[in-house]
């Protein structure tokens, strides 16, 4: 339990730390393509608010469906066919959103890959010769062509899962806030366990 807590709490302190690369990282992006950035965090937005919907329309339909039972209609009326629809049009717009965003999140990521390419092609023509005999320089500029492959695609997968999530959570809890001010608490407080337990499964990995 010590090895894993530990585990959590160093990768936290450096999550913390490269916090501060993420505005540089985003601007980055931003320049190589920004209008499949906007395109992303548009979809993004209405990924995060298409569960709430569905939630929201589900209570509806739900309280109709049982309105009607209770008065004996044995058909569904119009207005119940009408939330149905709705239902399903959005159960069907969250797969396609989530495709719509796996391709803009594939053309974003190579357009910041041959922008961070031609980068550091630039950097590798601008330097002194004298630098390519020094072997940390050599092993940096490897590092930064290797790493330009995946470090971009992976920093868009995680900002818009925690975008997604934040966006989600939030309205979940405007939902729940009528129901009483502590349901939106208790909401984010079992989200923790969760959370825990995905941080000791990637510790058990690591060890």
């Amino acid at each position: 339990m010590s090895t894993r807590l530990g585990y959590v709490r160093s990768r936290a302190a450096k999550a913390w730390a490269h916090l501060a690369y993420v505005p540089r990282a985003l601007g980055l992006v931003w320049r190589a393509a920004p209008r499949h950035m906007v395109a992303w965090a548009a979809l993004l937005i209405v990924q995060g608010l298409l569960p709430v919907a569905t939630v929201w329309v589900t209570r509806v339909l739900v309280n109709a469906l049982a309105a009607a039972i209770g008065q004996g209609e044995s058909a569904l009326t119009m207005a119940l066919a009408l939330w149905a629809g709705l239902l399903a049009a959005l159960l069907v717009g969250q797969e396609l959103l989530r495709g719509a965003i796996e391709w803009v999140r594939t053309a974003q990521a190579e357009r910041t890959q041959d922008h961070i390419a031609d980068l550091v092609h630039q950097q590798s023509a601008a330097v002194d010769l004298a630098f390519y005999d020094s072997p940390d320089y050599y092993d940096q500029l490897h590092r930064a062509r290797s790493e330009a492959v995946y470090r971009p695609a992976a920093l868009l997968e995680s900002l818009g899962a925690i975008l997604q999530g934040a966006i989600t959570l939030a309205g979940m809890g405007v939902i729940l806030w009528r129901y009483g001010w502590w349901v939106p608490i208790v909401l984010l407080v079992s989200a923790l366990p969760g959370l825990y337990a995905s941080a000791c499964k990637q510790a058990r990995s690591k060890l």
